[in-house]
């Protein structure tokens, strides 16, 4: 419990300094990332690239990054679960702050397009990219930071039955679920990026967690637009 208690200090010292921004929605990828906070409140960080070393503590973050990389050799070992590779330089990790009033709609952790690969580096629109490299996320994990977390204070984390599509009217949001998880300082979720639709409810009070993604990665060569490019000149 000390390093939860740590790292929720540090969450807060790092929105404090100014290095948190509002969480959008939306795809990077595809170009409709977008603050809409009717479907998203909250504020968030991302440790990649890391915050500036003079906000919160530097080794406290290095210790859950640890502990994040010893959890994914955990996963990819299990026989049971039987996941694709996780690469290990492209996990995504993050603190998420929701302030009162902080909420997300239901949603799933991938784009619907492509089958939730996205493109690493430019798109097509820019030129294209050498490598084609794509990411997809197969496992969704959450780790809560506030402890004695008062049930009356709502915010819990409501997951639907796996496959299972919601069509964005206030109904889907209420019905059908499995499960409402109390986000308890101290409880690690995971879920099946790909599979599994889930919201935040509605929070009374400010709370901190963490949350993070650990990702497949594949190559694909997409084609090359830009006119200046070595590859689009012919050879005189």
């Amino acid at each position: 419990m000390a390093q939860t208690d740590s790292l929720q200090k540090d969450a807060v010292a790092v929105d404090t300094h100014g290095s948190t921004f509002a969480s959008c929605v939306g795809s990077r990828s595809a170009r409709t990332t977008r603050l809409e906070l009717r479907v998203r409140n909250s504020r968030q960080c991302s440790f990649y690239p890391p915050p500036p070393n003079a906000a919160g503590l530097v080794e406290t973050r290095v210790g859950l990054i640890n502990a994040v990389n010893e959890l994914r050799k955990q996963l990819q070992a299990s026989v049971t679960i039987g996941l694709p590779h996780l690469e290990p330089f492209q996990t995504e990790l993050c603190y998420l702050l929701y302030p009162i009033g902080g909420h997300y709609m239901r949603h799933l952790d991938i784009p619907t397009t492509n089958c939730g690969w996205e493109l690493n580096g430019r798109g097509a629109s820019d030129g294209g990219s050498f490598t084609g490299g794509q990411t997809r996320r197969v496992v969704s994990f959450i780790l809560y930071l506030n402890r004695e977390w008062d049930k009356t204070d709502g915010g819990e984390l409501r997951i639907f039955p796996a496959g299972e599509r919601g069509d964005g009217s206030v109904h889907s949001q209420q019905a059908g679920h499995i499960h409402d998880i109390l986000p308890e300082g101290g409880t690690l979720v995971l879920i099946m990026s790909g599979e599994v639709e889930h919201l935040v409810r509605e929070t009374r009070a400010a709370r901190q967690c963490v949350v993070g993604w650990f990702r497949e990665y594949r190559e694909r060569s997409v084609p090359d637009l830009d006119a200046m490019s070595l590859c689009s000149r012919t050879t005189i």
